[in-house]
């Protein structure tokens, strides 16, 4: 130690800066620990504006060091092994000199170089240690990107923003290796971010609040802190937190008593600022305002992702919590409060009434004291209704899923199909609980919109109280109900393979007199498993006795499924904000279909196409035996089936049931040569298809713009939630499948190799790929499967 600093007191070893300055001698160095941020790959620009330079698309790698044991040599290799693509990289590493007058960068060319930075950096324990090649170190070719740059440019100085960090940084996990996509990010930013790039002299804010906000963002965004030198409604003056940096800045109001505006600044910073993703400026207002974009944009984000995210644009490390709190707010901002969404829910269904001729819109609601309460609001836009009659099959699947928001409820769903086996939304409703009552309500509401359909077929999982209301308002349809659910239930009581096989070999058959005989072998078995049947499961769920006009052999309800996936994360908006969002979404879901089926060819939906074209290979193992032109024999392997084209029928009942020929039926036709498209039911044609999306959804403008109507307002219901946080993921029957990962480098399940802090149960190449792993260990096992045979031999 006193050797190198005996060498740095001679003249010709001096390091000198860019304005030949000479640098400081360096005395004792104390022995510490710091922490070197290694940027490379990278290159320096001009930041716009300004004549300093940034340092962009590059990645970044942290050291820690003892200052004793670790010197240039060992940080060369370090950078060596950062470029070993190239054979022989030139390459350049210096640092920032922070104690020169203006932006100065110290080339790290010899051990006393080295001593110097530390000395340098002795109170911070970090330094920031930038790498450049020959191919970039250039300062005339930086100008080359400037184009590239110049929207994430930090005029005042170096920003951890402006270079895209790898996997290898400490915090990559939070990071995008996207540049695209990072400035795309930041793009999307609020309207503070703008004023924090033009905040100077005579820059004017709305009050002093705005004002706050604004050099709030503009320290995040410039990574730095400041102190409040005095702070009134009148006036703001306030300093950077490093009492020798010379950036302040004072603003006051103007004479109209309500404007700020800034009257002076100092611009540049003199001080090294290192913001370590902890700043404490990330107030939760603050998150609130510049999550609202991402909210709006990408719906119902998740607060780790939005962690993520602030980490990535704005590099703040903030606590789960107060992103929580924040997201809350944001909420609370771009919704108004919840209770408003429900005081204008007659001006919702006055437009939606207005504008879609056939809509029907009720609104049901109790009087608690001399309040009008929210209970239920019903909504089947006239384009839906209608379009269901004359293009869509005779079949409606009924659910409800949980609202996520503050005053709970559920949202029950009538969905259809068409011709093309897409979902086709009916109706919605927003309900109060599952139960008879409210159950009743909605189908009698539907009924209004669709009235009885002939062959009508209503599905459902049986509900609590469902099935009590279709008795009351549909009693003379068909009933289906899931097997998926029914087997959920018959297994708590009879479970087994045995049973499993047989109970949806019933279900799927299209056979009564199979049905009939899987059913007596599950009776021979355990009689009181039919008695169950019987008492607890009378609807209808298997294929043999489903009829024959609804042309639909679904035996699930997934259609319903497909519904709540299809609304996704609206479901933790307001009710108002769902109900809309869902009418929103129709609206769109109807042009697209339009616009969709103008490129169809022929006069079948490609649905119906496919499956043709699948049935028709392979006849040639079916024999023909005709009666007529129209009736005939068609045997395979030993069994014989009866078909008949007038009647459009077929022994094995598939036609009858799905509408589209059964195979059979594609071997009497194939034999005879005839049309296969005039064997296909109606509801599989485009003409129908065209007619169930022919209506269009009226455009709506915002609520500011919607007529309010004279009378009581809505109010909200009384809240009746329980204890605790609302789950957002629902309870996954014991029969669910969980993925669960499983480590390939300790072999345990819970977590991915990245995370894995478990060691290693065998010697692994930490270089080596999941899958090579994988192949290795496949390899391993059957050498030694094959070595345990051959000592058995012996």
């Amino acid at each position: 130690m006193e050797n190198s600093s005996e060498n740095i007191v001679d003249e010709t070893s001096k390091p000198m800066w860019e304005n030949m300055v000479e640098s400081p001698i360096v005395e004792h160095m104390p022995l510490s620990k710091y922490k070197l941020k290694l940027k490379y790959g990278g290159f320096f620009r001009l930041a716009k504006n300004s004549s300093k330079k940034i340092y962009c698309f590059g990645s970044q790698k942290c050291i820690y060091i003892e200052t004793w044991s670790y010197n240039l040599t060992q940080l060369r290799e370090e950078v060596i092994k950062r470029y070993s693509s190239k054979n022989n990289p030139q390459f350049s590493i210096v640092f920032l000199d922070k104690n020169a007058p203006g932006q100065s960068f110290i080339e790290l060319d010899s051990e006393e170089t080295f001593m110097v930075m530390l000395h340098m950096y002795v109170q911070e324990k970090e330094v920031i240690i930038y790498v450049t090649t020959e191919n970039n170190h250039d300062s005339n070719k930086v100008s080359l990107s400037n184009n590239l740059c110049d929207n994430r440019a930090d005029p005042n100085g170096e920003d951890d923003s402006d270079y895209c960090v790898s996997e290898e940084s400490y915090h990559s996990h939070l990071s995008s290796d996207n540049e695209d996509e990072l400035m795309n990010y930041e793009d999307e930013d609020y309207s503070c971010s703008n004023n924090s790039l033009s905040m100077k002299v005579n820059s004017k804010f709305a009050n002093v609040i705005e004002f706050r906000r604004a050099l709030n963002h503009y320290a995040i965004t410039n990574e730095f802190d400041y102190l409040i030198v005095k702070s009134d409604p009148i006036r703001f003056t306030a300093r950077c937190e490093k009492i020798d940096c010379e950036w302040k800045i004072h603003a006051s109001i103007m004479q109209d008593g309500v404007t700020f505006e800034v009257k002076t600044m100092v611009e540049g910073h003199t001080c090294t600022r290192s913001n370590k993703g902890g700043h404490k400026r990330a107030t939760q207002g603050w998150i609130a305002s510049v999550v609202t974009s991402r909210l709006k944009s990408d719906g119902d984000v998740t607060v780790a992702e939005l962690r993520k995210w602030l980490m990535r644009v704005y590099n703040v490390d903030v606590p789960y919590q107060k992103v929580f709190r924040g997201k809350e707010q944001a909420y609370s901002d771009m919704y108004g409060k919840w209770e408003d969404s429900f005081m204008k829910m007659d001006g919702f269904r006055e437009e939606l009434l207005n504008r879609n001729q056939g809509t029907i819109a009720e609104i049901d609601f109790d009087i608690i004291g001399d309040k009008k309460r929210f209970k239920r609001l019903f909504i089947s836009l006239g384009a839906c209704s209608r379009g269901f009659l004359a293009g869509c099959r005779p079949y409606i699947a009924l659910d409800a899923c949980h609202l996520k928001g503050k005053f709970n409820g559920v949202l029950a769903a009538a969905t259809g199909i068409d011709g093309n086996n897409s979902i086709f939304p009916i109706a919605y409703c927003v309900l109060e609980s599952e139960n008879a009552l409210s159950w009743t309500w909605f189908l009698e509401s539907l009924k209004k919109a669709i009235g009885t359909p002939h062959g009508l077929v209503i599905s459902s999982d049986m509900q609590k109280g469902l099935g009590v209301a279709m008795m009351n308002v549909y009693p003379n349809v068909e009933h289906r109900e899931c097997i998926r659910h029914l087997y959920s239930n018959f297994k708590k009581h009879f479970h087994g393979e045995f049973f499993s096989k047989k109970l949806w070999g019933a279900a799927k058959t299209y056979r009564l007199t199979e049905y009939d005989r899987l059913l007596k072998e599950i009776g021979d078995v355990r009689q009181d498993a039919i008695t169950y049947l019987n008492e607890n499961h009378n609807k209808i769920w298997s294929r043999s006795k489903f009829g024959m006009t609804s042309k639909c052999d679904y035996i699930t309800n997934n259609i319903s499924e497909t519904f709540n996936s299809w609304i996704g994360e609206l479901r933790y908006q307001p009710v108002l904000d769902l109900l809309d969002a869902i009418r929103e979404k129709i609206m769109k879901r109807f042009d697209k279909k339009r616009r969709v089926v103008k490129n169809w060819n022929g006069s079948l939906v490609p649905i119906a196409r496919n499956y043709l074209n699948s049935i028709s290979k392979n006849l040639g193992e079916y024999e023909v035996c005709r009666s007529s032109n129209t009736q005939a024999e068609v045997k395979c392997k030993g069994r014989r089936w009866e078909v008949s084209l007038d009647e459009r029928k077929c022994s094995c009942r598939v036609w009858q049931v799905k509408g589209l020929p059964c195979v059979h039926v594609a071997a009497f036709i194939a034999f005879i040569r005839d049309d296969w498209e005039k064997y296909v039911d109606p509801y599989f044609s485009i003409e129908k298809y065209k007619e169930a999306y022919a209506l269009e959804i009226a455009p709506m403008p915002s609520k500011d713009q919607w007529m309010e109507k004279d009378g009581e307002k809505i109010y909200p219901p009384i809240i009746r939630r329980p204890a605790g946080r609302p789950k957002k993921n629902r309870i996954k029957p014991s029969d669910e499948s969980k993925r669960r990962h499983k480590c390939p480098r300790c072999g345990k399940f819970g977590h991915r190799e990245k995370t894995c802090k478990n060691p290693a149960s065998q010697d692994l190449d930490p270089n080596e790929t999941s899958t090579s792993k994988r192949i290795r260990g496949k390899n391993s096992r059957s050498h030694e499967s094959s070595t345990s045979t051959a000592q058995g031999t012996t």
